[in-house]
């Protein structure tokens, strides 16, 4: 089975409407239907959990539909691998290198790691990066399996 890395920003969109939501479905279901697994570090969680809280304070969502997205995100079994200290000191460097943030650049060694692509939708990241990171794309770019 195919693996690839999808940060917060993409599995956020698995349940809230935003732009490239339907590309991050696209990823969704193939990781629902077992053709591809989602993986992601742990603390992805806490990235998705303050998404989910500001949507509830702002209105966006209510409570019920808070719970339940909760509920959903746990159901769709994403991978969620500890944080090492031989990544965290890869991402440190890369993020000094790259002038990127370190949990951005941890998704980056996490996808070296597994010899796969880092899905995003971070606009921002991928100009910094310019081009020049072949292990992260943009989620409209993700390819999705054909049957």
């Amino acid at each position: 089975m195919k693996r690839v890395v999808a940060d917060s920003n993409i599995i956020i969109k698995w349940f809230i409407p935003e732009d490239y939501s339907e590309h991050a479905k696209l990823l969704r279901n193939d990781h629902l239907m077992g053709y591809v697994e989602v993986v992601a570090p742990v603390y992805a969680l806490l990235e998705i959990y303050n998404a989910l809280r500001k949507y509830l304070v702002r209105g966006f969502i209510g409570r019920e539909e808070l719970n339940k997205i909760i509920d959903l995100l746990h159901e769709v079994r994403i991978s969620f691998v500890e944080v090492t200290r031989e990544l965290l000191d890869k991402a440190l460097s890369y993020s000094i290198e790259n002038h990127i943030t370190v949990y951005d650049a941890y998704y980056i060694v996490l996808a070296y790691k597994f010899d796969t692509i880092v899905y995003t939708a971070d606009e921002k990241l991928l100009k910094r990066l310019g081009g020049r990171e072949p292990r992260i794309k943009h989620i409209k770019e993700y390819q999705r399996k054909q049957d």
